[in-house]
């Protein structure tokens, strides 16, 4: 399959790309700076801003899929402390209305979007304790951000697929998580590559149409019994 990936200048977008490759698809991925994008032989690279809509358009047209894994890479806190903002503040919602017109217009349909867990679906379901680390790292915009990202993708009538990861770490593949379309959660933490390698399954084999999946990993415990119990 021929899939474009958006957000693929960070670091969940990047290790996608990478998996997509390795899973056999040909993969193009677009962003604003052409020195963060993977430079890895068989990847094509388009330059282009999400936030504009004509540069998005050529992007997606002939594509099979499309990944969107967009967000805010600066630190929120920081932010708040004056740090320079480089990214849109509504990155999330106007990047992903623009790939929504542009599949809608190329009559693409399959689209896969990284949002976050505690949002949409599973907003009800944070304990106390995500509530308040969401708190302490001031994630209300981000968050406010997803969330409308979220509801334009349920809304857009395409093939679509919303993963809600946990929190990430640049830690080693693992195997071991819980994909669950009802909103369950295990640890707090999963891999990034880990993420990634699910993301190429679920292009690869078109499961979680029109799903909301928690993203979550799984202890050596927790995963032998789940091997046990299939």
């Amino acid at each position: 399959m021929k899939v474009v990936v958006f957000g693929a200048t960070g670091k969940a977008g990047r290790a996608a790309a990478l998996a997509l490759l390795a899973a056999g698809h040909q993969v193009t991925v677009f962003g604003r700076h052409p020195a963060k994008l993977p430079p890895h032989e068989g990847i094509s690279r388009i330059v282009g801003d999400a936030m504009n809509a004509a540069e998005v358009a050529p992007a997606v047209t002939g594509q099979d899929a499309v990944l969107v894994s967009l967000g805010d890479p600066v630190n929120p806190v920081l932010l708040r402390l004056g740090a320079k903002r480089t990214t849109a503040p509504n990155i999330c919602e106007v990047g992903t209305a623009n790939v929504i017109a542009a599949m809608t217009a190329a009559s693409v349909r399959r689209l896969v979007c990284i949002t976050s867990y505690g949002v949409g679906d599973t907003r009800g379901r944070l304990s106390s304790l995500y509530r308040m680390g969401f708190r302490m790292l001031q994630l209300d915009e981000q968050l406010a951000d997803k969330e409308r990202q979220e509801q334009l993708v349920k809304a857009s009538g395409l093939d679509w697929t919303l993963i809600q990861p946990v929190g990430f770490t640049d830690g080693a593949a693992t195997g071991r998580w819980l994909a669950s379309p009802t909103g369950d959660r295990r640890k707090r933490t999963v891999s990034r590559v880990d993420l990634a390698a699910f993301i190429a399954d679920t292009v690869t084999s078109g499961r979680h149409v029109r799903e909301t999946v928690v993203f979550s990993g799984l202890t050596i415990a927790e995963s032998e019994f789940a091997e046990q119990a299939s």
